[in-house]
């Protein structure tokens, strides 16, 4: 079978002259190409035109500034200290300069700018215009041998954590730089350059702990503990809080290093033994004390002293013409003491950790009384809104007198359970065989006054009971 096929007609081609094709392109409109190179820019800048160059010609030009460096090495940074002038009035410039430096320095990304306008920088930093620029301070910060600290300066003066730092460049700078991580490392070395902190400046170190993952943040404690001074505790009740209720009990306190768990003890009794000498201070000064009276408390607050780094807590209790007298100047945990009828005193609770030590400042008996640590008596003690002398002496415990060479035996007795006075604390000199006499014959006149008050202490608790029965 033979097949044929026809051959499709097409369409014939539109024929045209050279000459047509002339006369068409002559009736074009007249277009400039403008191909963008640094040396056009670089002109528009010598003769004043800067605001002329298109964002596009800037583009160009920060991107091929490093090879046109190559070719002109004698005009390079001369040519850079321009381009930096004329960024400190040009924000859209300003931007696309400081995030390719922030790059360069931050992330090290040398390609990203010509090495001739990365040193041509402080040309515009230092002009009065810019130079207290956030992101210029940051990039100051990113070029120095210590940028970390620099930055967590930054961060402590502004008082704001990382976070807060991120969320103050996030339109001007780049957030990804590895830098920027890295210094919270470098937060606690800093706070501990500050010789002097103030409250802010305390703020803001709690609020970076806050922010820490858990290994940043042991390693901080640990650094803070270890490096900074016992006089920035005692200004600063509450960095020491913070630090008790983050790290004094639980799994952390043993993450911590032996010397800091040390200074950390020290720091949580150094407030608390600064509040009972605030205390006796503010009776002192303000109460019509006995001249005896007056030299009683100023014994025990000397005394005490030694013991200042062992106070894990402290409780205060005022008879009601104490706190009329002191006011509301007492820091700490105070508490109103209930009228029981007892001689007028003042009462401090210390917790020593295994121990409970109550001390009666004045009045008849005016001892004081051990109670061993246990769920029972921290209730009562530390958890009671309203306590008594009475009270407390219906509980026991051991006691102690304050008479005739008190503070020698007291020692003693305290080492015995287990509570020492401060490693720095000197020894007591050994008392006479006349001392010795003069305190017993005190003492048995002191025991028949506290047997009598326990008598009465006793008589006083059962009558509470049955009438709340």
């Amino acid at each position: 079978m033979n097949f044929q096929f026809s051959i499709p007609s097409l369409p014939e081609t539109a024929q045209y002259s050279p000459n047509q094709l002339i006369q068409l392109a002559s009736n074009l409109p007249d277009v400039t190409i403008s191909i963008p190179s640094v040396d056009i820019v670089l002109e528009a800048i010598e003769q004043g035109k800067a605001d002329q160059v298109s964002k596009l010609d800037w583009i160009y030009c920060i991107h091929a500034k490093a090879q046109w460096d190559q070719q002109n090495i004698d005009r390079s940074e001369k040519t850079s200290a321009a381009i930096w002038n004329v960024a400190i009035s040009n924000l859209w410039l300003q931007y696309q300069l400081l995030w390719r430096l922030a790059l360069y320095y931050g992330d090290r990304q040398e390609q990203m700018l010509a090495q001739s306008i990365t040193e041509s920088f402080d040309i515009f930093a230092n002009s009065d215009l810019v130079i207290h620029l956030l992101p210029v301070r940051i990039i100051r910060a990113l070029r120095s041998t210590q940028a970390g600290r620099e930055l967590a300066k930054i961060a402590c003066e502004k008082c704001v954590n990382r976070t807060g730092l991120l969320n103050n460049i996030r339109d001007i700078l780049p957030a990804y730089i590895p830098l920027f991580s890295q210094f919270i490392e470098d937060i606690t070395p800093y706070f501990t350059t500050i010789s002097s902190p103030n409250h802010q400046q305390v703020q803001w170190l709690l609020l970076c702990f806050d922010e820490m993952l858990d290994s940043q943040q042991i390693k901080a404690v640990d650094y803070l503990l270890t490096k900074v001074s016992n006089n920035i505790a005692t200004n600063h009740s509450l960095l020491v809080d913070w630090l008790r209720n983050n790290y004094r009990n639980g799994a952390n306190w043993y993450k911590l290093s032996d010397p800091a768990r040390q200074k950390l003890r020290e720091w949580i009794g150094g407030i608390n033994y600064s509040d009972f000498q605030n205390l006796v201070n503010l009776i002192l000064n303000r109460l019509d004390l006995q001249d005896f009276e007056s030299n009683r408390l100023s014994r025990r607050r000397d005394f005490w002293a030694n013991y200042s780094n062992r106070f894990e807590r402290l409780r205060i209790l005022l008879p009601k013409t104490s706190q009329i007298a002191i006011g509301y100047q007492i820091q700490g945990d105070v508490d109103l003491l209930e009228d029981d009828g007892s001689d007028p005193t003042e009462v401090c609770i210390f917790d020593f950790g295994e121990w409970f030590v109550v001390e009666f400042f004045r009045g008849r008996g005016s001892e004081t009384r051990l109670f061993p640590k246990n769920s029972r008596n921290e209730q009562i003690l530390f958890g009671e809104s309203t306590l008594s002398v009475k009270r407390i002496r219906c509980l026991g415990g051991d006691k102690h007198d304050h008479e005739f060479l008190w503070q020698v035996f007291s020692r003693v007795w305290l080492a015995n359970n287990r509570i020492l006075p401060n490693l720095d604390t000197q020894r007591s000199r050994n008392p006479t065989v006349d001392q010795l006499q003069q305190r017993e014959n005190r003492l048995e006149r002191w025991k028949r006054e506290i047997e009598r008050l326990e008598r009465e202490a006793k008589v006083y608790c059962n009558k509470i009971c049955f009438l709340i029965d």
